[in-house]
């Protein structure tokens, strides 16, 4: 039956969030859609969208015995998973900074930050305090922070480098990478996302990566940042970045972590299991083994920095049935989620995001 509180959220959010998805357009996976083992467990049940409010229907997410990978049973088909990203983050043009210019400290941080990036990353980003460049190395959080924001760009290739971003969010980061020197573009299957980053003079289209079926070996860098737990078929999208990257090409991939210290804490209740656009969530190790199979090497974890204060009070307001928009500690985290942040630091298998860089071998 359907709690109140689970109707006071839907109501919040202004959707019939709780209506059921189209029989007619969902689709059974019954088998483990990363390794195909047929031994699974239910994770849990009764799963509806509380973070956008958005997309109806109830859900089940079963877990894999064999590789630990959750994915949802059924789920969406390709033709009607539009439904679900009626209001969607990646609709809006504007840049949100990770830490705003409000209050002293605020201000300080934000420009020493701006320092950071133009020294670390080669980027002109104003205002800048030129303080930066040596504190905020000094403040692990922060440094992995900017250093994820900024995909641990490397410097472009002498002549040039070709990066190509699959699901570019609002184009954020390939406005950074093009001010970085980097020929930058951008492919999604989502139009209203490819018409905001064409609003900010992007170069981006409305693709998939298994559309470039001509551009084997073109790209020197290729970004997913929270793509590969949205698609079908992410063992088909890892062979298809791997055959359009060059040779000594890096993939630099970012999804949530389901071993992470805060689905163990919050449970069903996690943001980021985010049903039904989440239709396959990783474990570390798993999503580190399917890169090996794939043909990548030097497989190397990085860190995303404060996330744990993004994820904690969303996943928070989802199991209180609060509304999530704009959920924050507004600065004020309480110690918990203080020493969450740095146990993530040193504990690389219980972080909020699987942060990865990864290398197409250099062929013989």
């Amino acid at each position: 039956m359907e709690s109140a509180s689970s109707r006071n959220n839907a109501e919040a959010h202004g959707s019939e969030s709780l209506a059921e998805w189209p029989v007619e357009e969902l689709e059974s996976v019954p088998d483990c859609p990363i390794c195909g083992s047929h031994d699974r467990a239910l994770l849990y049940d009764g799963l509806t969208d509380r973070v956008f409010g958005v997309a109806p229907g109830k859900w089940t997410l079963y877990r894999c015995a064999r590789c630990e990978s959750a994915w949802l049973d059924p789920r969406p088909t390709r033709e009607s998973i539009g439904l679900a990203y009626a209001n969607y983050y990646t609709h809006d043009a504007s840049d949100h900074p990770i830490v705003r210019r409000k209050g002293g400290l605020r201000t300080f941080l934000h420009d020493a930050m701006n320092d950071y990036r133009n020294t670390r990353y080669g980027l002109k980003r104003a205002p800048s305090n030129c303080l930066g460049r040596w504190i905020i190395p000094l403040v692990p959080s922060l440094r992995a922070a900017v250093d994820a924001e900024c995909r641990h760009l490397p410097s472009p290739p002498p002549g040039g480098g070709r990066l190509l971003e699959v699901g570019f969010g609002n184009g954020g980061f390939l406005k950074l990478a093009t001010e970085a020197g980097w020929s930058a573009e951008g492919i999604d299957p989502d139009q209203k996302a490819v018409e905001a980053a064409r609003s900010r003079g992007l170069n981006v289209r409305c693709a998939s990566a298994e559309d470039l079926k001509s551009e084997s070996g073109s790209y020197d860098m290729i970004v997913l940042c929270h793509v590969i737990e949205h698609v079908h078929d992410p063992l088909l999208v890892l062979r298809e970045l791997y055959r359009l990257l060059t040779p000594g090409g890096t993939l630099w991939l970012d999804t949530p972590n389901l071993n992470s210290k805060g689905h163990r804490k919050f449970g069903r209740y996690w943001r980021d299991l985010d049903p039904p656009r989440h239709l396959v969530i990783f474990g570390s190790e798993s999503l580190i083994s399917i890169l090996g199979g794939v043909g990548f090497v030097g497989v190397r974890r990085r860190w995303r920095g404060l996330s744990v204060f993004d994820v904690f009070p969303v996943s928070e307001a989802i199991k209180y049935s609060r509304d999530t928009r704009g959920a924050s500690r507004n600065g004020k985290p309480p110690i918990g989620e203080v020493f969450a942040e740095l146990h993530e630091m040193f504990f690389s298998k219980d972080r909020e995001f699987i942060t990865i860089t990864a290398v197409k071998p250099v062929e013989s």
